[in-house]
């Protein structure tokens, strides 16, 4: 029999790394140990990266070196599975040694996986010596 595939919310994840609701964080551990043991699968995206990034740095005031590698544990966490996960952790790595944003830290790590310049007015991504920005 197969094990089950549940798509991770963000919610998860950031009770998960935070602990700030005690019961929540006891559920979203159970989830992961199940992940852990194959009862399941965790498929977790990109733009739920994006949103948990965003909420870490906003909300929780997490610094990007501590919060791309919490998110870079999740993402290899036996039991998770991701799409693109070379981009994103690419996105993730690039986003703890930078001050860019974490989507153009993806554009640039997605950029760099296809061999496509990223079409832009963002001179941020000039800064990633591994692309070629073309602007317009």
């Amino acid at each position: 029999m197969n094990s089950p595939r549940y798509l991770l919310d963000a919610n998860i994840i950031l009770r998960f790394i935070t602990g700030d609701h005690p019961d929540h964080l006891r559920r979203a551990q159970a989830v992961f140990q199940a992940a852990a043991a194959n009862e399941c699968r965790l498929l977790l995206t990109p733009w739920i990266i994006a949103e948990v990034v965003f909420t870490l740095q906003s909300f929780y005031q997490v610094p990007r070196e501590e919060t791309a590698s919490h998110l870079l544990t999740v993402i290899n966490s036996t039991g998770v599975e991701t799409l693109d996960h070379d981009m994103l952790a690419d996105g993730l790595n690039r986003f703890a040694r930078t001050n860019i944003s974490f989507v153009d830290c993806l554009l640039a790590a997605q950029s760099h996986a296809l061999g496509i310049r990223p079409v832009s007015f963002d001179r941020d991504l000039d800064k990633f010596a591994d692309i070629k920005r073309y602007e317009p």
